[in-house]
């Protein structure tokens, strides 16, 4: 058991730059990589049932993050592939051969030996390239630690010792305080969380949904060669951006149908997946424009937003604010953040914004809110090479946060993008941000993400005693295969001895072919977590003994299934057979990368229980 879920493990999250690092090395030692599937390997862009299969055995991924199709044997050629090509690169720079010239290798094998199309290769190669010259001629280069660190999430390890830090964390946690939940007739609040909007200007119904790219359904691809192959109009399952059209009616149906909200978490993710041809103008278009979207629907009550790996400019490659040149910098984002959040959260101190995109603020006497800029942990983002031990002191600022928050008997929620548990966060990252969450065990009384478009959780534990969840939000966008979603929260609201606990969640759809159709958007809600999972209350222990009875019982695991891909039909047909399922249970049980003793408890637990039925 344990060597086959490390191997679908090692498969998770891989981020485009990662692919990338491939890209510029492969043509220095080609010969040493193994071979792998990239994502591109499906004709006309149309998702073929093996490959929605290989995606749901593998651990919850970006929905860009490739897959790679190598066994638990293959990883220390990879790695020893990536580090002999390191060294040759490291090399060619040192005898002065031209940028250019490593440019031009770099989009040849982009293209011929990883599959992505010419159009994507020689945009995003370029874009990537500044960071990885800067790197290269500023930096010591190791090749075991620089493909323990971009190689991360496919296996590869480094042992330099500064790759290993901790934050410092204040002392004298106080007992754990049983949490008493309100009686049903006591005050609630009702909290919208929304994610992944990736909204695209350029959306064209009837163009080519099937281009190729990773970004269709725009005209610039030209006459869809088929009928089958045009754009719906309110958002379409193959790789396509999200209608502005189709946001606008969610919004004006949450408006209309939840009159009563406090608030709205925004939980990242604006830019569309033109990850090719992205630029700091486009990204701020795109957070102007999303943002003014939002702002015109909720004027009237705050929202609370959080930055995503799209945000960037190129994808993913958040840089250490403290040791960057200028032209490389993530100022201009910060700035275009900092003017459009200050519009919708209350008394914002966009001090920490400007620096490194993270906030921190109250709602109420008593509870706060805690914005998280989870790219700092995020091994896709290759400056975490020069430096990945607490990027911009975040870790550090968030445990002084909730330090703080402790003394002054306040509650905390904590907003971020990417959940703490994937394979693609950087090891260390993920370790301490899991001993932050346990410190604070007392104070944090939810945790909220997006970043994977799928509807899940993570369990945050102590030993074997649950402490915590983190609740991963379906996206708006469909790409790809997925309904649109939205989430609606009941809170423990207004009282003297407030818990802040989330008491229910309700999550909404509205079907894409349905709509196609008929050309009318129904909104409806898919399911709440009390009623389909038959849970007494929505405590860690909750959803700790949640992950246990799905792996005793697999007509429940089917209703989570249902409701993980959002009734997305392109899923539903194919289903999610017996390695799908155990990766599932592994993932809701997974919050340290590092720690997979819960996720095997799972996986053993059915195991054992199959046995049980077929005797």
């Amino acid at each position: 058991m344990h060597i086959e879920i490390q191997r679908r493990k090692t498969m998770r999250g891989q981020g485009v730059a990662e692919k990338i690092l491939l890209v510029a090395l492969a043509s220095l030692a080609v010969s040493a990589l193994p071979a792998w599937e990239p994502s591109f390997l499906l004709k006309e862009n149309v998702l073929n049932d093996d490959y929605l299969r290989i995606r749901l055995r593998s651990p919850s991924l970006g929905p860009e993050d490739p897959v790679p199709a190598f066994e638990e044997a293959n990883v220390q050629a990879m790695c020893l592939g990536c580090e002999l090509a390191v060294a040759f690169l490291k090399e060619e720079f040192d005898l002065g051969v031209s940028n250019e010239t490593l440019i031009a290798e770099g989009k040849l094998f982009c293209a011929t030996a990883l599959g992505y199309t010419k159009n994507f290769c020689n945009g995003y190669v370029e874009l990537l390239a500044p960071i990885f010259y800067y790197i290269f001629t500023h930096d010591p280069i190791y090749p075991a630690d620089f493909c323990g660190m971009v190689m991360s999430s496919n296996g590869c390890n480094t042992t330099r010792p500064e790759r290993d830090w901790s934050v410092e964390i204040h002392d004298g946690k106080p007992p754990v305080i049983p949490i008493i939940l309100p009686d049903p007739t006591e005050p609630t609040i009702k909290v919208l969380q929304i994610s992944d909007t990736h909204m695209d200007p350029l959306y064209a119904p009837g163009s080519n949904a099937q281009c190729g790219e990773q970004l269709c359904c725009r005209s610039e691809w030209g006459e869809p060669p088929t009928p089958d192959a045009e754009a719906w109009f309110w958002g379409d399952y193959r790789y396509c951006g999200s209608p502005p059209w189709m946001l606008e009616d969610m919004l004006a149906h949450i408006r209309s149908e939840h009159q009563d909200l406090s608030y709205v978490m925004w939980t990242g993710d604006v830019v569309p997946h033109n990850m090719w041809s992205t630029s700091k103008e486009w990204n701020m278009r795109l957070v102007k424009e999303t943002n003014e979207m939002i702002q015109a629907y909720f004027q009237d009550i705050p929202v609370f937003p959080v930055i995503g790996n799209h945000e960037m400019s190129p994808i993913d490659q958040y840089p250490d604010p403290d040791n960057v040149p200028a032209e490389l910098a993530a100022d201009w984002l910060y700035e275009s953040l900092a003017a459009q959040w200050a519009r919708v959260i209350p008394d914002l101190d966009i001090s920490t914004v400007l620096y490194a995109g993270f906030y921190s603020v109250p709602i109420t006497p008593g509870f706060r809110i805690i914005s998280v800029n989870s790219m700092f942990g995020y091994g896709a983002d290759v400056w975490l090479y020069q430096n990945s031990n607490d990027v911009a002191h975040e870790l550090a600022w968030l445990e002084n946060e909730l330090w703080k928050a402790e003394q002054e008997g306040e509650l905390v929620h904590l907003l971020g993008h990417i959940p703490p548990g994937l394979l693609s966060n950087e090891r260390t990252w993920s370790r301490e941000y899991n001993r932050i969450i346990r410190r604070y065990e007392n104070i944090i009384r939810g945790q909220f993400f997006g970043h994977t478009h799928y509807d899940e959780f993570e369990v945050f534990h102590d030993g074997d005693r649950p402490i915590g969840v983190a609740y991963v939000a379906p996206s708006q966008t469909p790409w790809y295969y997925l309904n649109p979603a939205y989430r609606i929260y009941t809170i423990d609201g207004e009282r003297p001895e407030t818990t802040r606990m989330v008491l229910d969640h309700s999550t909404y759809v509205m079907n894409l072919t349905e709509a196609h159709e008929t050309n009318v958007t129904r909104w409806f809600e898919l399911y709440s977590a009390k009623d389909a999972y038959g849970m007494q209350s929505l405590k860690p222990e909750d959803w700790h003994q949640l992950g246990l009875r799905m792996a005793d019982d697999r007509t429940l695991f089917d209703v989570y299934w249902r409701n993980f891909v959002s009734i997305g039909e392109p899923y539903l047909a194919i289903g999610c057979d017996d390695l799908c399922y155990e990766q599932r249970l592994c993932d809701v049980m997974t919050s340290d990368r590092n720690d997979l003793d819960a996720c095997y408890g799972a996986i053993q637990r059915k195991k054992n229980f199959d046995k049980i039925s077929r005797n």
